[in-house]
């Protein structure tokens, strides 16, 4: 473990700067670390090859604020930790997940080279006394001029050189901007829809520009739209929702440097519950397209509203069903499938037939075949359905894709 704070912590052809908050490869600033990563990773690095627990890194990083700080929020730290390394070795994987438990950061730490002393001494020449004290003097005097001399050089060094720093290391508009739109989304669908009721109008200012127009459907009137519907109905997001994808597609920020547009590709996997506690159902949401439009006021930006478009999802095609086990009406039995364009992340089964009607069909959902099936692209093995006697229509879809041709299938 580490006691000082500001001393260079070096791996592999890395060094992490905990006095300048700054990752190096190589001697380069590596910019696509962001400080929230940088908190996380100085956490681990503080205890290099030892397990370091979720709620350490929590106590660690969000100790200001551990409402909704989650294992599912460090792991998606982690993630972003990993690919970001990936860019520069891809060869290591530093993290090794305890399952349940935490991480551990598996490298080894470059010990600092102990700095040099010069311990020899010079004693005087056999000289008259007087003269040499005289000497001496004459020495002191010309060493303090010099010391005075180098002392303001010093000094004068050490401001251009921070001034330097300060303006090449200091956060650029787009870092800052992909951050806003990044911890917004993340504390909207994993924290504030957790508890809906706990809504405070000063938290969204964080995030949110404050309506200036009641007509135009600014991001703000819409989170406070979605709380109120959630109360109302009496549901919530659950501790299981997470973000599973989150990628920038581009950043494009205006001459003057006061608007933005960023684009996104997201994918959420949200549980939603009554306020009981019952789980009413899981679902995936997109990917989609989400393109943000921010503004900076009083130098900070700011999310003002955004616009969702979906994903066009490929339409599976279903070309053979073998049974795995024997088909007996009304007692679980098992499939083969094999077929085209079957997206293993989101693809679910729809039944038609007796007891399971056109306008409701019965339905083996995502979730199910990712616990019990076997799936790629061309099939899935393992496909669990009961039904009753008759035929069923069986189609496929990958999220809110188009149906697929359907098969037919007989149950004795």
């Amino acid at each position: 473990m580490y006691s000082d704070n500001s001393k260079p912590i070096c791996f592999d052809q890395f060094r992490f700067d905990p006095d300048r908050f700054a990752l190096y490869y190589r001697g380069e600033l590596v910019k696509s670390a962001e400080k929230k990563q940088l908190e996380v990773l100085l956490t681990f690095l503080r205890r290099p090859n030892e397990l370091v627990t979720y709620d350490e890194v929590i106590e660690n990083v969000w100790h200001d604020n551990i409402h909704g700080a989650t294992s599912t929020r460090v792991n998606q730290y982690v993630s972003r930790l990993q690919k970001t390394f990936h860019e520069y070795v891809p060869e290591n994987s530093y993290f090794e997940n305890v399952k349940g438990r935490g991480y551990i950061f598996r490298v080894m730490i470059d010990a600092d080279e102990p700095e040099s002393q010069d311990n020899s001494t010079s004693s005087p020449s056999n000289l008259d006394r007087d003269s040499h004290d005289s000497e001496q003097a004459d020495i002191k005097r010309s060493l303090g001029k010099t010391k005075a001399i180098v002392l303001g050089l010093s000094l004068a060094t050490v401001l251009v050189v921070l001034a330097a720093f300060w303006i090449y290391t200091r956060p650029n508009d787009e870092t800052v901007i992909k951050e806003v739109v990044r911890e917004s989304q993340l504390y909207e669908s994993l924290v504030l829809y957790e508890n809906p009721t706990l809504l405070n109008e000063s938290d969204l200012d964080k995030y949110w520009t404050k309506e200036v127009d009641s007509n135009i459907n600014y991001d703000r009137g819409r989170i406070r739209d979605s709380v109120k519907k959630m109360i109302a109905e009496g549901r919530r997001y659950g501790a299981e929702s997470k973000c599973e994808q989150f990628d920038f597609q581009s950043v494009e920020i205006d001459i003057n440097k006061t608007t933005a547009v960023v684009k996104t590709l997201e994918k959420w996997f949200v549980s939603i519950y009554s306020t009981d506690g019952s789980l009413l159902k899981n679902r995936t949401i997109g990917p989609y397209f989400v393109s943000y439009i921010l503004k900076k006021i009083n130098g900070k930006w700011l999310i003002e509203k955004s616009t969702t478009g979906r994903v066009i999802r490929p339409v599976p095609r279903l070309r053979e069903m073998t049974p795995i086990t024997t088909i007996v009406a009304g007692q679980q039995f098992w499939l083969k499938v094999v077929g085209d364009d079957l997206e293993p992340e989101m693809v679910f089964f729809e039944v038609v037939g007796p007891g399971c009607p056109e306008a409701k069909p019965c339905k083996v959902p995502n979730d199910v075949l990712r616990e019990h099936s076997t799936m790629n692209s061309g099939q899935i093995v393992n496909v669990p359905l009961t039904l009753a006697s008759g035929v069923f229509k069986i189609t496929a879809r990958n999220g809110d894709s188009q149906a697929s041709e359907p098969v037919m299938l007989t149950v004795p």
